[in-house]
This record gives C-alpha cells, structure tokens and sequence, in this order.
C-alpha cells in the first residue's frame, strides 16, 4: 500500500510538471518573451542610447524559452525576433528585407549564435529531465528493494523458527524409539530369535539414526546461523586435532586415510568440538562422494599469516556453478541428487557457519587434474594470543 501512495504522488509531481513545461503554453510565452525583448532596444534609442543592448535580451528570451518549452516555442520566438529586430531596429526602419540575400547573410551570425545557445540549452534540459525521472525510479526501485528485503528476512525468520522448533519436537519421540529398539536388541540378543527380525531392527535402528543425526544438523545450522552458541576459542594443536578425529572414524571406515602433517605443532584459537566437527564432515564427505579404492589424503600447511587444512578426494568434477552454491544449506549437486548417497546437503553449510565464527573461510576447487580439494584456512595467532 505504501508503495501505490509513493507511485501516486511521483504521478502527481510528474503530471504537474507536464502541464507547466507544455509546448502548446509555451508558444504564447514565445510571443510575450520576444515582445519583452523588444521593448529593450526600442527604451535604448528612446534615451538616446544606440544599438548597445540589442541582441542579448533576445539571446536570453530564447534560452528562457528553450528552457521551459522546448525547441518549437524557442524556434517561434527566434522567428518573431528576427523579424522585430528587421522592422524596427536595423535600417531601413519600418521594412522586413530579410527575405533579400545581402540581409540574410548580415543576420546570419545572430541566428547562429541564437541556434547554439537553443541547442545547447534543449540538450541540457533534456539530460536533466531524464537523470530526473531515473533519479526517481531507482528511488522507488530502491524503496520496492527494502521491503521486499524486510518480508525476506521476516519470511526467513520464521522458516528458521520452524525448523528449530520441528528440530526440537521430533528430538523426543525419535530419541524414545531409538532407546526402544536398542533395548529390544539387546534382550534379543539374549533369547534365540529368528535372525530376519534381528535384521529388521537393525535397518530400523541405522534410519533412526539418520533421522537423529538429521534432527541435530538441523538444529546445529539454526543455532549457528542465529549466534545464539557462542564460540569458546581456546589454544589448540591443530596437526592433533586431525588425527585425533580420523583416528576415531577409522574404526568405522574400511577405507585409508592419508594423514600429511608438520612435524612442528601448529597451535590456532578454535572451538574444539566444533572444529572437530568441521575436520570430520569434510573426511566423511569426501569418502561418500568419492569412488571406492581411491585415495583420501588430509593435509595441513602454513603460509603468512595463517594456517590452510586441505581434504583431496578424487569425486566427480564440480562446476563453477556448484562450487559456488555448495556450502548453501539443502544444496546437493546433481551427481550426489542421483546417486544413492543420502543426505540432506546440510554439513558443508555447518561447516561454512563454524569457520566463519573462527574468522576463516571455506572453499572448493575440482578439477580432472587434481580431483576435488576442500580448503579451510584459519588465521594464526598474533604475539599477543600466544602469549
């Protein structure tokens, strides 16, 4: 509603600037400007004062017109000067000889310069008006622009409300049946039942933990992304940071890890559970989307002024494009979209929220050449945070 008030009174300005900038009025301003210019020259000869101020009052009646009415009432106003000045002012008095070849050669410069000065003030009153009217659209543009901003970050809001509190609601209900079928398992195990339903409650207990371990990305991002969690930073090795991370996956994994680390300690200021969070959904990332046998390789190196964690896997090449969009929430390629990996596309966005609370960021790059690098870097501490 605001929007059709402001449209209305930019109408209203525009329509009134029309009317009072109409050629049709500025023909009879013409008549009167030309007149008004007139009586100059003929007061100067009435005091005895000869041919002293005879074309600059003629000069500044045109501009005046030009400027108000354009080009047709400006061109009117020079006709009628040229042919007063003929009549009443250059000799012989009281004849229109300009039509003669001699006279239009001698009027010539004062049309000339009369041209110039119309032209001249027609461009300039031309560009003004447009830079006028563009002025005003991208001010409206601009005030369209911050409400729909304001209704995206309210519409945002409230999507990060219901997730978190989804998040929470589901939490309950799905912890109390993961505790159920655990309990189910273990008194299973101690009585001879038939293997399928043992095998059924397995598969229900792996979907249930899919399904927690959704719940607590979700309410991860959400927290993340709100700044409600603050970071405890603290001193950390970073080299044994990443090694106490993929020494507990690799249990879990049946798949190497090359592990490339400095001798020297590095020591940066991290959260280390949540950093740890970051070094373990970049390792698990690259082997569910990378081919089975092939080499998963963390390394670690310093350049000035900070430290650089780097995860090589040999996945599908990404584009330009998809290495843009790749740390957006929900976001998963077409290849990973596919295949039969699950997921949500929720960890590389975590990890994106945590590095930028550490004050570092997170980028990919894919080619066939070097297979597709996940970077991190940190920066290192100054003289004082050693200290």
């Amino acid at each position: 509603m605001k929007v059709n008030e402001k449209q209305q009174k930019h109408l209203q300005t525009d329509h009134h600037y029309l009317w009072w900038h109409s050629p049709l009025l500025g023909y009879p301003f013409a008549i009167l400007f030309a007149a008004a210019a007139f009586l100059i020259p003929i007061s100067e000869r009435s005091l005895g004062i000869h041919d002293f101020f005879v074309e600059p009052p003629f000069v500044i009646a045109t501009l005046l017109i030009g400027w108000f009415w354009g080009i047709g009432p400006a061109l009117l106003a020079l006709l009628l000067e040229v042919l007063a000045v003929d009549y009443w002012i250059v000799p012989p008095l009281g004849v229109i000889d300009f039509f003669l070849w001699p006279d239009i050669v001698s009027f010539a410069p004062f049309i000339f310069i009369q041209l110039i000065v119309m032209t001249l003030v027609i461009v300039q009153k031309n560009y003004r008006q447009r830079l006028l009217h563009a002025s005003q659209a991208a001010s409206q543009h601009a005030e369209e622009l911050a409400e729909s901003n304001a209704r995206l970050q309210q519409a945002d809001r409230v999507k990060d409300q219901f997730l978190s509190m989804a998040s929470h609601e589901l939490r309950t209900p799905v912890t109390r049946i993961q505790g159920s079928i655990q309990l189910l398992q273990r008194r299973l195990k101690r009585q001879s039942v038939r293997l399928p339903m043992r095998g059924s409650l397995d598969e229900v207990d792996r979907q249930i933990q899919q399904l927690t371990n959704l719940i607590n990305d979700l309410l991860d991002i959400n927290t993340l992304r709100s700044g409600k969690i603050p970071v405890r930073l603290a001193p950390c090795d970073l080299p044994c940071l990443c090694q106490q991370v993929i020494e507990e996956q690799q249990p879990q994994i049946d798949r190497s890890i090359d592990l490339r680390l400095p001798a020297d300690p590095v020591v940066v200021q991290v959260d280390h559970g949540r950093f740890s969070q970051v070094v373990s959904n970049l390792v698990t990332n690259a082997l569910k989307y990378s081919p089975a046998n092939t080499p998963i390789r963390v390394e670690i190196s310093q350049r000035p002024g900070e430290v650089i964690l780097a995860v090589y896997n040999e996945s599908p090449v990404l584009s330009k494009e998809q290495q843009k969009t790749l740390f957006e929430p929900f976001y998963r390629s077409p290849e990973a979209r596919s295949s039969a990996v699950p997921g949500w596309g929720l960890g590389l966005a975590i990890c994106k929220e945590i590095v930028m609370q550490h004050s570092g960021h997170i980028w990919v790059e894919s080619s066939e050449e070097k297979g597709t690098i996940f970077f991190v870097a940190l920066p290192l501490p100054t003289g004082s945070e050693r200290e």
